[in-house]
């Protein structure tokens, strides 16, 4: 499809447009967008949801502009609904900052999932990301600036049992990215991925103590934290940041030990683990 604009207009309201934005890292991208001063366009699965988003963040920011937006982003055809839904609201601006960061998983032995969820994980992960880079990037190219960040995770660079839709999705976020980031060099328009591991929010049920442990270790970061450094890393012009020491000390060690010790402890998960 065209881009709706054509020609460079330095006074276009700037947008920000978040997938998952109603909840977890997704409401925290899209509080830290507002407080940079974007208006937000909030998408999730459920309307009531990024409903409650909007009003919210209108009470805190009344001088922004919020659009909140119900969508399944799981089907073929929901990129583009999105960007034809974002269009036809959005008459004075452009999205200029693009947040892929909706996403799912579900841990388990790959031979018991089902159809269904194997889908959802690679239309949701590799082809929603793709589409909507395809859909948003030419207005930002046509406006010579835009930023795109794309969520990847540690899972890319590891091959852990029970997630291997999952990190492999997320691998090719990777490496999607790296490729778009280049073909996009010097035009005004950053594209980043980020390669998060633990981040602190009740989908990990641990402990107090734990996690602060984790914390201090660095092997676990609170959501805030988390988005704060994303998005200073996507604005400033960088890509591939991966938080915490350990983290990094085990993309490094980790390729060298696996013989010895990973798949030792990876053939102990598959027997022992409580996944069916």
């Amino acid at each position: 499809m065209r881009p709706k604009y054509s020609n460079m207009n330095s006074n276009l309201k700037k947008y920000a447009l978040v997938t998952g934005g109603s909840s977890g890292m997704g409401l925290e991208y899209v509080r830290s967008l507002a407080e940079r001063g974007y208006n937000v366009i909030i998408v999730a699965l459920f309307q009531n949801e990024t409903d409650k988003v909007k009003s919210e963040m209108q009470q805190l920011h009344p001088e922004l502009d919020f659009v909140s937006i119900g969508i399944d982003l799981t089907t073929i055809s929901a990129p583009l609904e999105l960007y034809q839904k974002v269009n036809e609201v959005v008459s004075d601006g452009f999205v200029e900052v693009l947040i892929n960061n909706a996403g799912v998983i579900n841990p388990m032995h790959f031979k018991s999932m089902s159809s269904e969820q194997i889908s959802r994980i690679i239309m949701l992960h590799n082809h929603t990301t793709a589409m909507l880079c395809h859909y948003f990037l030419p207005e930002m190219l046509s406006q010579k600036r835009g930023y795109i960040l794309n969520i990847s995770s540690l899972a890319a660079w590891f091959s852990f049992p029970f997630i291997s839709t999952y990190a492999s999705t997320k691998a090719f976020t990777k490496v999607f990215t790296r490729a778009l980031r280049t073909e996009c060099y010097g035009s005004g328009v950053k594209v980043a991925s980020i390669y998060f591991g633990a981040v602190d929010t009740p989908l990990y049920n641990l402990s107090a103590g734990k996690r602060r442990l984790a914390r201090a270790l660095g092997v676990m970061i609170t959501p805030k934290r988390a988005v704060k450094r994303a998005l200073n890393m996507l604005f400033g012009g960088f890509t591939g940041w991966m938080p915490g020491l350990i983290n990094k000390i085990a993309y490094v060690v980790t390729p060298l030990l696996r013989p010895v010790i990973v798949a030792p402890i990876d053939k102990f998960v598959t027997k022992h683990w409580n996944f069916k």
